[in-house]
């Protein structure tokens, strides 16, 4: 099978003051599996703790069994349709995964709210829109 054209691949969610660690550690695990999950705090506004839980995939194995997770689940077939608005200058697709429904054990894409945050750096040597649409264009063909 030809190697995917992505660098790596970064999970993040943020664990709210109503949400418990565990279950969004459980919901990151669902989207992507794989090392440690790394935890940071930072203070809001008011004085309150925010906590930030964040995976990055950088192994060619565990690139392509997530990847294949979220096509096989049917999870990519709407990132196409806009495409255009998921990739940035960077040349890294971002995709949202509705955090409630991964915690669940299904894939969804997040539409707006709470919602896991993927970026995915594409292999892009050329960092111009059209080839970074290209790329992205194959990629989710693969899906």
């Amino acid at each position: 099978m030809a190697s995917l054209p992505i660098h790596w691949i970064e999970v993040r969610a943020y664990v709210h003051a109503t949400e418990e660690e565990g279950r969004v550690s459980k919901a990151i695990e669902t989207v992507a599996a794989g090392p440690d999950v790394a935890r940071e705090v930072f203070e809001g506004h008011f004085g309150n703790p925010i906590v930030r839980l964040s995976r990055r995939l950088e192994t060619v194995d565990g690139i392509r069994a997530t990847w294949e997770r979220w096509r096989s689940a049917g999870a990519l077939s709407e990132v196409s349709k806009d495409l255009p608005g998921r990739i940035d200058e960077d040349g890294i697709l971002h995709v949202r995964f509705d955090k409630q429904a991964a915690y669940g054990g299904r894939f969804a894409l997040g539409r707006e709210g709470d919602a896991i945050d993927v970026r995915i750096k594409l292999k892009v040597y050329r960092v111009k829109e059209d080839e970074i649409l290209r790329v992205a264009r194959s990629l989710l063909e693969v899906a």
